[in-house]
């Protein structure tokens, strides 16, 4: 007995910590138990007296949380129940079984539920088998109801001290063999026999919630019970620690916000990474999250000029003639053409570019610079009329009879108004020379005003005098004088 209150005193100095003792999750427990029951019987009134060393008992127990407040209790005890003061005495084996309502003061409601120290009373009703022992005492069954009071002391997760004292108001009065009611030699004249234990025992849980995933959270309160988590994400995994579970994260391996659901955002610009085509330069959502540094619409990842504005056809390039060819490999930056002729048009489609062409919208030659040439009946006809044109001597007036062939030049320009008409007037080297270029100057003007008359329009024609400058052989003769007196006209596409 001795060595049982030094193990009892032990128990006591172990540092405790809050810890509960059953739970929703840990409903059944089981205890065993050992202690000191005292008698009140016909023979004596042993309560509360602790010096008798062999007044000893033992037992176990069943016990099922019901809530916070209440547990149902089933405890089983046995031991050697008599008087130790002669002359009568008597002893008997009993077997007590008893079912008890168990109100818990450490309910959060009184004290709190993770208390040190968890105050509990109870009450229920039992059988006790009395056997054995003194052969004068009948073996009998006695029916109690059962008065409890004690503590609970969590030691951990699956263990609680319990010190409790339970007595066992009976009603039986045969317990010691005895059945008096009245005066006589006896200690106890009353009608029962009681019997009190005092124990103190280790109560321990049989069965808990299960944790299927071994993460410590119990699979009723655990989010993701096949998946290890932690307490603080509901037993769900968070493998980026980030706080949002993996369930709920859309970037689960890299630490980011709720914001963007578990993702990051590196460039700040408020698209997630994992939606970011450019995640570490800070750009806009139509484009991906990339930047659009010219404002082209054209994001800089595709813009081969991300500085300059320029269309998607040309890679975000300028294009200023709109050709699809941007300006730095256009040759004809201003003017609209293919990429056959490097840019630049080839309008009337002769296969010279428009700025190499003189004639532009007419279809010509790489002879002519780009112009057709003139039809051969049209030059016969021109090189008549150019025979027969005279002047007045010393004259801009035209002869009359150079009238009608001036005419048939009206016609052929008329009849072809991609015609143009070069008229240019020379002089011999006689006279002064200042006066020869203005006189071939007037030639040619005269031809020109007689054919604007006929109706050819005046920009059609270029009339120019160059006096004795252009002689077409020598002055020293009469015949070259002749020759070199003379309007030429010349008939082109130019």
């Amino acid at each position: 007995m001795k060595h049982g209150w030094i193990l009892l005193l032990s128990l006591l100095l172990i540092p405790l910590t809050p810890l509960n003792a059953q739970t929703q999750d840990e409903k059944v427990w089981m205890s065993l138990n050992v202690g000191h029951h005292q008698y009140d019987g016909d023979y004596a009134n042993e309560m509360m007296q602790f010096d008798v060393a062999k007044d000893l008992s033992g037992g176990f127990g069943l016990h099922f949380f019901l809530n916070n407040s209440f547990d149902i209790n089933y405890t089983f005890d046995f031991g050697s129940l008599d008087n130790d003061y002669p002359p009568e005495t008597f002893r008997k084996y009993f077997f007590a079984n008893n079912l008890n309502l168990q109100f818990n003061f450490a309910n959060d409601i009184i004290f709190r539920k993770d208390a040190p120290l968890q105050p509990f009373i109870g009450a229920g009703a039992g059988a006790t088998y009395f056997t054995g022992g003194s052969e004068d005492v009948d073996d009998n069954v006695s029916f109690q109801v059962p008065l409890v009071a004690g503590f609970d002391i969590p030691l951990s997760d699956g263990a609680v001290l319990v010190f409790k004292s339970t007595y066992n108001r009976t009603f039986n009065d045969y317990i010691d063999g005895v059945k008096y009611a009245g005066e006589g030699p006896f200690v106890d004249d009353r009608d029962h026999d009681d019997f009190l234990i005092h124990s103190v025992g280790l109560k321990f849980r049989l069965t808990g919630a299960k944790d299927a995933d071994k993460d410590g959270v119990k699979d009723k309160v655990d989010a993701c019970p096949t998946l290890a988590g932690s307490a603080q994400t509901n037993g769900c995994p968070d493998d980026d620690g980030d706080g949002i579970i993996n369930s709920k994260d859309d970037c689960p391996t890299i630490a980011g916000t709720a914001q963007f659901n578990g993702c990051n955002d590196r460039d700040g610009d408020f698209i997630p990474d994992n939606k970011d085509q450019c995640p570490n330069i800070a750009g806009l959502a139509e484009f991906g999250g990339c930047a659009d540094s010219d404002g082209d619409k054209i994001p800089d990842t595709r813009d081969v000029c991300p500085q300059i504005k320029g269309p998607e056809s040309t890679e975000g390039c300028p294009d200023d003639d709109g050709d699809g060819i941007k300006n730095s490999v256009d040759l004809c930056p201003a003017f609209a053409g293919t990429s056959k002729f490097g840019g630049c048009p080839d309008s009337d489609n002769d296969g010279i570019i428009d700025k190499e062409d003189a004639c532009p919208t007419l279809q010509g030659s790489k002879p002519n610079k780009g112009c057709p040439d003139v039809d051969v009946e049209v030059r016969r006809k021109l090189d008549v009329i150019f025979n027969n044109l005279l002047f007045a001597t010393n004259s801009s007036q035209i002869d009359a009879t150079s009238l009608d062939d001036l005419d048939v030049l009206i016609d052929i320009m008329k009849e072809d108004e991609n015609l143009r008409l070069s008229i240019e007037g020379h002089t011999d080297n006689r006279g002064n020379d200042g006066y020869n270029l203005q006189l071939s100057q007037l030639r040619a003007e005269a031809v020109k005003t007689y054919l604007v008359k006929g109706g050819i329009s005046a920009d059609r024609i270029k009339a120019i005098g160059y006096g004795e400058t252009q002689p077409l052989t020598t002055n020293e003769t009469a015949e070259g004088r002749i020759r070199n007196r003379r309007v030429e006209l010349n008939l082109s596409y130019n």
